[in-house]
């Protein structure tokens, strides 16, 4: 019956995600289904094995989501992710002929904007929510609904800037303990990220276009007041641009841990934005953003309560076991094993580390090199990772005050259609012209 248990696990928590049932929530009902089916000892299982997972990720996360929505706030609040926002839309958009065009350059613009944070060696769910105020400004100004916004901010940081050459991401790091360099695979990564990009841009448009044509346009949520009102004082673009310079400069240069990087930025975004704060709304900023950071922390940290409850069934090591020697082209195992253990898993990183050590001795014997296998093995590590049972991606919408349903859609055309594309594209590369960097 275990088999059984973690399928009818991974049903309930996604049918209980798409209703908009709260995760931890969703999370618990599907950690005890899988409980009762595959027969586990009620009270460990529940108690301990759910929470103590739950408690560690939470303790891990929650400091780096409590400064990153601080920061995010204070950006809000000051109108400095609008001045940034602002520039990009004047910049952009005086390229657009058509309101097609519009809405492809705006999708352009947050995707990019997402994923050099992520390059720079900002976590992706840090990005997400630094991105979200700039892309809200942007998508008012390009009327785009809402709905779509996910789509494109996820599409920058849970894709190909996590699974391409010289990311500075744990999905690309930990798959060098093979002995590989996080820049192998060169060539066909490049070319990877290029066709997500596309493909992300193209199918956001066309969904986008379609809904405008029925007469949808950009509706703030309830919570976003702050970051679509016209007439608010803004700090000067350079200024505004001062605090992700100094992140991206603690974190990579002085290598400073990423909670205390976080926390130093949000205190220079205090100082610098003063003029348009004042106290009262920076101590306003401070609350709010504490606030806000306990949903994602909890989120992810459901999600990955109900994982090790599933871990601990018997036949969950058996499945991974079958599918590592399945008899199978050694390109096809590769993509499958990763893919789907990190769906399991809801993580691509926690996939790749727990895949690629174990897989690597079989694939390299039936003539796959170690650079083919990295790139190609984190760049299938991002095709299914982002399903609805993501802790990551539950974050994410919630953040953005969606229902699943709503925003769910343009997530799987980034996150999903678009990084399987990619994956297709490197390993056709690397198979065709294995001589290439």
């Amino acid at each position: 019956m275990g088999y059984a248990a973690i399928l009818i696990g991974f049903v309930v928590l996604v049918a209980l995600c798409m209703l908009n049932i709260n995760v931890i929530i969703s999370a618990y009902i599907a950690a005890f289904t899988v409980t009762l089916v595959a027969g586990l000892p009620l009270a460990d299982s529940m108690v301990t094995t759910f929470f103590t997972r739950f408690g560690s990720i939470a303790g891990t996360l929650l400091p780096m989501f409590l400064f990153g929505a601080i920061l995010a706030k204070l950006f809000s609040n000051s109108g400095a992710a609008a001045a940034i926002a602002d520039k990009i839309c004047d910049s952009l958009f005086k390229l657009a002929k058509t309101e097609k065009s519009k809405y492809a350059l705006g999708f352009l613009s947050i995707i990019l904007s997402a994923a050099i944070l992520c390059y720079g060696g900002i976590n992706a769910a840090v990005a997400i929510i630094a991105v979200y105020p700039i892309a809200l400004r942007i998508f008012k100004r390009a009327g785009i609904p809402k709905r779509f916004i996910m789509g494109a901010i996820c599409g920058g940081a849970f894709t190909f800037a996590l699974s391409g050459p010289g990311s500075p991401e744990p999905t690309n790091v930990v798959a060098m303990v093979i002995g590989t360099t996080p820049y192998c695979g060169l060539v066909a990564g490049i070319a990877g990220i290029i066709v997500e990009i596309v493909i992300m841009v193209l199918m956001l448009t066309r969904m986008c276009s379609k809904a405008t044509a029925q007469g949808e346009t950009f509706v703030p949520g309830p919570k976003d007041g702050a970051l679509v009102v016209e007439d608010q004082v803004k700090p000067k673009v350079l200024v505004a641009l001062i605090p992700p310079l100094v992140l991206l400069i603690v974190f990579n240069v002085l290598s400073v841990n990423i909670s205390f990087s976080i926390l130093i930025t949000a205190i220079v975004a205090a100082v610098l934005f003063y003029p348009q704060l004042g106290r009262k709304k920076i101590f306003e900023s401070v609350n709010e953003g504490a606030v806000t950071s306990l949903a994602p922390t909890c989120a992810i940290a459901g999600v990955n309560g109900f994982a090790a409850v599933v871990q601990s069934v018997p036949e969950y090591q058996q499945l991974i076991d079958s599918m590592l020697h399945a008899a199978v082209p050694p390109v096809l195992l590769l993509v499958m094993c990763i893919a789907v253990i990190c769906m399991m898993t809801g993580g691509s990183t926690t996939g790749t580390q727990i895949a690629l050590p174990i897989i690597t001795p079989a694939l390299t014997k039936l003539g796959l090199s170690l650079p083919f296998i990295h790139r190609v093995g984190v760049f299938s590590a991002t095709m299914l990772d982002s399903l609805p049972n993501s802790g990551a991606v539950i974050m994410a919408i919630g953040l953005a005050d969606l229902k699943m349903k709503e925003g769910y859609p343009a997530v799987f055309a980034s996150t999903v259609l678009a990084t399987t594309c990619g994956t297709v594209v490197v390993a056709v590369i690397m198979t065709l012209f294995p001589m290439l960097p």
